[in-house]
Parts: structure tokens; sequence; C-alpha cells
């Protein structure tokens, strides 16, 4: 297993992975609200991020997280790879980079809640997606202060 960049040419399985996974932790929004998204992942978010994809032993993408700067704007992992330690090793690579990251989690998706709280993050606000009208919680992860507590849900 190993952490390398994307390539433009695997946007496509990419976009995909993050469709299948955004289906499945996202029940609680309607899956054609998924499906209208993908080009727009594909050809817009994707582009202007900084992508790493993590290759399973049989050489295939497992998962991918997408910085752009300090921003976490997607972490997913293959729907039937996950639960192997996926997620934490690519967050793990991205926190090598960066002294703070920022995110935002869906409050309902309370296993990335949970997996975020795990790792270190802490909540910095909550605000609404304009877009699904879910709330949200703002997340901060930081390697020069350490939080001194963490706001349970």
């Amino acid at each position: 297993m190993s952490i390398r960049p994307a390539n433009v040419e695997e946007y496509k399985e990419l976009a995909a992975i993050w469709l299948d996974a955004s289906i499945e932790a996202h029940h609680f929004i309607a899956s054609q609200y998924w499906t209208s998204q993908v080009a727009e992942m594909e050809n817009r978010y994707l582009p202007i991020s900084q992508n790493y994809v993590i290759i399973q032993a049989d050489h295939t993408i497992g998962g991918f997280v997408s910085m752009i700067d300090g921003y976490l704007a997607a972490l997913f992992v293959r729907v039937g790879s996950q639960r192997k330690g996926y997620g934490k090793l690519l967050l793990d690579w991205v926190k090598k980079q960066h002294e703070e990251i920022q995110l935002k989690v869906y409050q309902s998706n309370t296993k990335a809640f949970n997996f975020y709280t795990k790792n270190g993050f802490i909540i910095q606000e909550e605000s609404v997606d304009s877009e699904t009208g879910e709330k949200e919680f703002v997340m901060l992860w930081s390697s020069v202060r350490k939080p001194r507590y963490i706001k349970s849900v």
C-alpha cells in the first residue's frame, strides 16, 4: 500500500469513488443530489485541489484525499475498501504537510464526525450547507496548539 499524488487521468475514477461513498455516508441526503454533482466534482473541484490516492495491494485506488491549501475538501475511501485504515493513513499523510487543517462535516454524518474527533479535530463553529440545507460542523486540527477540550455532540 502506498500514497502518491493523483493523476489527472484518474479524476473520473476518483469522482466515482466519491459518488459511491457519498451516497453511502450521507443517507440523509437524496442520492440524486450526489449524482447531480459528479461532473462538478470531476471537472471543477478535483482540478483545483491537491489530490492524493492510496494504492491497494492489487494496485487499484482504495481512496483519496483532496486539499485546497489548508482545507480538507474531500476524504473518501472506496466502498468495499472501508474500515481498513485507509482514511487514517490519508489523513495522517496530509497532517504531515500542514500545520493546520480545516474541514466541514455534516452533523448527521456521525461516523465521519467521530473519525475526525478521534483524530484531533475540534469544532470551531456550526453552520448550514447552503446547497443541502444540512447542518454541519466546521472543525480544525492543529499541530501547533493542542486543544484543551473537545466539544461533544
